[in-house]
């Protein structure tokens, strides 16, 4: 289960990295720059952040779920929240042009790698919503090690994903600027999970 935990993760985390925020557009700024090795620093810095808001959502997951009553009532806000996503995704209109960036200074982007990612909103919801449709499936755990295995999945997806946008800079605006494959398609996924598991706390 260690193994399927990290590899879920690791996908899950790289899918949903893709669509353009401000973390991805800098780092295709410093690509487009020559400064990809500032870029890689701000991608490890940013998965370094997301590693620890993740722990910290798992965790506040785990004490949600334990609890049967708490629990069943949480499954339901989260089948919601999943289908609000799913449908801001299917309706968002955020392009790589749009996320307004100033420009990236210093030697090198760790700084803002961390100011970045401790300022990503998005995180928090998003993990804590497909942390628990992927327990309940029984696609990965939180217990014991794989609670380990989980997070370093997730951050390394976001890792690699960023390392992906360094190394295709500038072109990194074909995939982020298609809006079907970024927006419509995970957005469709996402509300077909929600009302998916959201029947199956009803039926």
């Amino acid at each position: 289960m260690n193994l399927q935990t990290l590899i879920v993760a690791f996908v899950v985390s790289y899918i949903g990295s893709i669509p353009p925020g401000t973390i991805n557009v800098s780092v295709m700024q410093l690509a487009i720059q020559k400064r990809r090795r500032a870029a890689i620093f701000l991608a490890f810095a940013a998965s370094a952040i997301e590693f620890v808001y993740a722990g910290f959502t798992v965790q506040f997951h785990i004490l949600l779920t334990s609890n049967p009553t708490l629990s069943t009532y949480f499954k339901i806000i989260t089948s919601v929240a999943l289908i609000a996503l799913g449908l801001w995704n299917i309706l968002s209109k955020v392009t790589s042009e749009s996320v307004v960036l100033k420009e990236v200074k210093g030697r090198h982007g760790f700084l803002r790698g961390v100011v970045l990612g401790i300022f990503n909103p998005m995180t928090i919801p998003f993990w804590l919503a497909i942390t628990t449709y992927l327990e309940n499936d029984e696609l990965v755990s939180v217990d014991g090690f794989c609670f380990w295995m989980y997070l370093i999945g997730l951050s390394a997806g976001t890792f690699c994903l960023l390392l992906t946008v360094n190394a295709l800079g500038s072109q990194f605006t074909k995939v982020a600027d298609n809006k079907f494959l970024v927006h419509r398609v995970p957005g469709i996924m996402l509300l077909g999970i929600g009302v998916y598991f959201l029947l199956k706390l009803v039926l």
